[in-house]
């Protein structure tokens, strides 16, 4: 019985993957330098090529901003570096792309500090519009724009 329920486990966390053909993101940070940030892409072919983008999305005294963040491939095939170039008041979430919509997003929500709080996949969305669902729901405010 254990084992089945550890197999129903690993299952359901590796089925987002499957419905997206196996290419989905994380991001990780902050690094010990309290600036950059890691953005994990995993494709189900090495061989895929992604076009990746991001963005960080906030709000900082009520009003929201955005910041284009430029993605630094690393020697890894699918890693990418990313230093934090959006201001540390306020609330953010960073927002990465696979490539041009309907490709999968992932949006990443932020704790004050600037670590991540949590990663959420997107399959048909560059995310945008959970990104702003998301903010408005954290800051309890009411945005009409959306990142």
């Amino acid at each position: 019985m254990r084992t089945l329920i550890i197999a129903l486990t690993l299952s359901a966390s590796f089925a987002p993957a499957a419905f997206a053909g196996g290419i989905h993101a994380r991001i990780e940070g902050l690094d010990r330098d309290g600036v950059t940030c890691t953005a994990r892409t995993y494709a189900g072919d090495p061989t895929d090529t992604l076009e990746p983008w991001a963005l960080a999305e906030g709000v900082v005294n009520g009003k929201r901003q955005s910041a284009l963040i430029r993605l630094k491939p690393t020697g890894e095939h699918g890693v990418y570096r990313f230093t934090r170039n959006w201001p540390a008041e306020g609330r953010w979430m960073v927002r990465l792309s696979l490539g041009h919509p309907p490709a999968p997003a992932t949006v990443a929500l932020l704790s004050r500090e600037g670590t991540v709080q949590s990663n959420r996949l997107y399959y048909k969305s560059d995310g945008s519009q959970e990104c702003s669902k998301t903010l408005k729901r954290v800051l309890n405010l009411k945005l009409d724009e959306d990142c």
